[in-house]
């Protein structure tokens, strides 16, 4: 009824809603991309190709011959001489650039122009635009050849390229020659100053030598000695001798000193004396108390024999008592030996001192006498070394001045090339289309970047934060067809679908008492609101709801066009508005059953305030009192104000974009003008999504699109198809 209440507007917010612009693009889309700009890829490679093909037309054909060398590790040389003393090691791996850098030295690419007179070569001067000078000829050979190291290697490629193939073998064999001839000559001038100087070196040294050695002698006849060498031995064993004597000496007479005062201590006490091991010792008393014993032991066996007055028995006493007495006094004249035998030490001591200190003033003596000596010996020998040194090097540089080694050896030689080695026309078609198709891709993904329109219900979504309620593919039959109800002409084909996709899609937002008025509206014009407007109408029409579509678009109304009706303008809104006419004299029945529409009307000098007054939601609730659905066509968001009137007082509003040209910014900005004036949008309608599934648009949304009719539906559809 007019006068019951609005219900509230029911949108639909998809669950991954971003109001963020996703940056970058991922491989599918990048795929998506190139795939749908194929055509570009393909014209870059026909221009590619053809454009190898000129090239390769104008491209002079050459030809090349390639000479390797090897660098040794060590100089191959007849004569094996010491190279330790040359600075340059070979087994070294920066000696290798070197030596490639050194085969287009200028010096070197002259003597191979004098040796092989290609000054005066026709062929090779031909190649030369201007006057062959010298610099321009060494500038026209450099430009032939290449030098490259071989990575990981001690190889060297030479390669010469020439129009002439007879001149590129010459040429790069000659450089070879030429390297190997000049090393050489270098090496021999080298080692002939080196032996001039070496040999003045010799005579010098030789001259200091014999100064040196008459020196010598000199000094030798002065101090009077063959060997100062063999006299300080001779000398130092004494010494040697001496110091060990002395040592001995001043042990015995520590000894005889101790044993001196132990027996001067005890005095006469035999007992104590007897104690003492120097006493002990004492040849004589040991040679007395033997002789006791042995008396002794005689009068033990006589004791066995006889009685004690026995006159051998008193004899054999009387004789034992008598040494023991002759001992008695023997052990108390030990003290006298032992004082005498302590004055020897002492005398033997002093002597064997007085010895040694003699004989170590005659050592230092004879160090000091063998400073100069060893001076002048050192230098001798010094200057007997490096003479020999010299001499022995001489003789090694003559022999290297003949021997004259090599540091490369020629592994492959050049030879005269039988086929051109360029152009290359397979690789330079490759390497064209390679280029052509990168070329079209960076192009497709750039143009694809720089497009700011939405081409997938996903972006669509995840943009808007609204569902996409359908997505209505490009119909291709209406370019060559006058057909706009696709509905009911064409039941069977995706356009038809997709309009009963949206037609459920909007049934399921709410009840159907909430659902019976919708608005279809765009951003910008050529969205194909209309034709979304009217083929939404006649799908609920087919359902046998009794619907009426509106054309509230006053500025250009194309409601009647779409019906047919181009000549005549019947009265329509702007008509009821200004009170001129009813309703039952704006309706106008459709040649679909159970749909009519009200046009425009009479063409109104202000459409926004016509809208503006009031009278639309009397329109509305007239239209809803005779029919069970009302569709309004209106006006683009953008262009004209008419729209946000008239959008707070429908149910349901939708937005018509148009995929792939539409800006993102112009549809994000009409949501939010419509949301600013209240109306109630359900969600997008994505119109003339393009039916390439190579290129991504719509995702699962397509895959209805080839999903047809067979066997006996194809004859008659469930829609009443004919």
């Amino acid at each position: 009824m007019p006068n019951e209440p609005k219900p509230a507007a029911q949108t639909l917010i998809h669950p991954r809603a971003s109001t963020s612009h996703r940056q970058g693009m991922d491989a599918l889309a990048v795929f998506h991309a190139i795939t749908e700009r194929l055509w570009l890829v393909f014209l870059f490679i026909v221009f590619g190709i053809l454009a190898a093909l000129g090239y390769i037309r104008r491209a002079p054909v050459l030809y090349a011959s390639t000479a390797t060398i090897q660098v040794e590790q060590v100089e191959r040389k007849i004569i094996n001489v010491d190279k330790s003393g040359y600075p340059e090691d070979l087994r070294n791996l920066d000696v290798v650039p070197t030596i490639a850098q050194s085969l287009k030295s200028r010096a070197l690419l002259e003597r191979v122009i004098d040796t092989n007179r290609l000054s005066s070569d026709p062929r090779f001067v031909g190649l030369i635009e201007e006057a062959p000078t010298r610099e321009r000829l060494y500038r026209a050979l450099a430009g032939m050849l290449e030098v490259r190291v071989r990575r990981g290697t001690r190889l060297i490629d030479i390669t010469a390229i020439s129009p002439f193939p007879e001149m590129t073998d010459t040429i790069v064999n000659s450089l070879v020659e030429e390297y190997m001839r000049s090393t050489g000559e270098e090496h021999v001038s080298s080692t002939e100053v080196a032996t001039e100087s070496l040999v003045q070196e010799a005579q010098r040294l030789k001259k200091k030598l014999t100064e040196s050695e008459n020196a010598l002698q000199a000094y030798r006849e002065q101090t009077g000695t063959v060997s100062l060498d063999q006299n300080k031995d001779t000398v130092v064993a004494k010494m040697k001798e001496l110091s060990t004597r002395v040592t001995a000496a001043k042990s015995a007479r520590i000894n005889a000193e101790s044993d001196y005062a132990q027996l001067q201590k005890l005095g006469n006490d035999v007992e104590a004396l007897l104690v003492l091991p120097v006493v002990a010792r004492d040849p004589k008393v040991v040679e007395i108390q033997m002789t006791i014993n042995k008396l002794e032991s005689d009068l033990a066996n006589l004791r066995q024999r006889y009685k004690e007055k026995h006159p051998k028995f008193i004899q054999a006493v009387s004789q034992i008592e008598e040494w023991k007495q002759t001992f008695t006094n023997a052990v108390r004249k030990v003290p006298e030996t032992v004082k005498v035998a302590l004055e020897s030490a002492r005398a033997a001591e002093k002597a064997l001192e007085d010895a040694l200190k003699a004989q170590e003033t005659a050592a230092m003596e004879l160090d000091k006498a063998a400073i100069q000596y060893n001076v002048l010996l050192r230098e001798v020998d010094s200057d007997r070394a490096l003479y020999e040194a010299v001499l022995n090097q001489l003789k090694q540089t003559t022999v290297d001045t003949k021997a004259q080694p090599t540091r490369v050896k020629l592994v492959q030689p050049g030879y005269r090339p039988e086929v051109p080695f360029a152009p290359n026309k397979l690789k330079i078609v490759l390497i064209s289309l390679g280029f052509s198709i990168l070329a079209g891709c960076f192009l497709a993904v750039g143009l694809q970047a720089i497009d700011h329109s939405y081409k997938t219900v996903d972006t669509v979504e995840s943009e808007t934060g609204l569902p996409v309620l359908s997505a209505i593919p490009m119909l291709r039959e209406l370019r060559t067809s006058k057909t706009r109800l696709v509905v009911s002409d064409d039941p069977k084909s995706p356009g038809a679908e997709a309009f009963r996709t949206l037609r459920v899609s909007l049934s399921m937002l709410g009840k159907a008492q909430d659902r019976r008025t919708f608005l279809m509206c765009s951003a910008l014009p050529q969205e194909g609101k209309t034709f979304t407007s009217l083929n939404y109408a006649a799908a609920l029409a087919q359902q046998g709801l009794r619907t009426v579509l509106i054309d509230c678009d006053l500025r250009k109304p194309s409601v009647e066009e779409y019906f047919g009706e181009k000549e005549s303008q019947r009265p329509g809104v702007t008509d009821y508005l200004t009170g001129q006419k009813t309703m039952d004299e704006i309706v106008v029945q459709s040649k679909l059953d159970k749909l009519c529409y009200i046009p425009a009307g009479t063409t109104a000098p202000n459409p926004a305030e016509l809208l503006g007054q009031g009278g639309f939601p009397g329109l509305l609730a007239e239209a809803l009192q005779r029919f069970d659905r009302v569709v309004v066509d209106t006006a683009p968001v953008h262009a004209v104000s008419d729209t946000l009137l008239i959008a707070p007082h429908v149910q349901t509003a939708c937005l018509v974009t148009r995929a792939a040209k539409t800006p993102r910014k112009a549809v994000l900005r009409a949501l939010q003008m419509l949301r600013t004036a209240g109306a109630p949008i359900a969600g997008i309608v994505f119109n003339q999504l393009p039916r390439r599934g190579g290129a991504g648009y719509g995702y699962y949304y397509s895959s209805y699109y080839d999903y047809g009719y067979y066997g006996k539906y194809a004859k008659k559809g469930v829609y009443g198809a004919k």
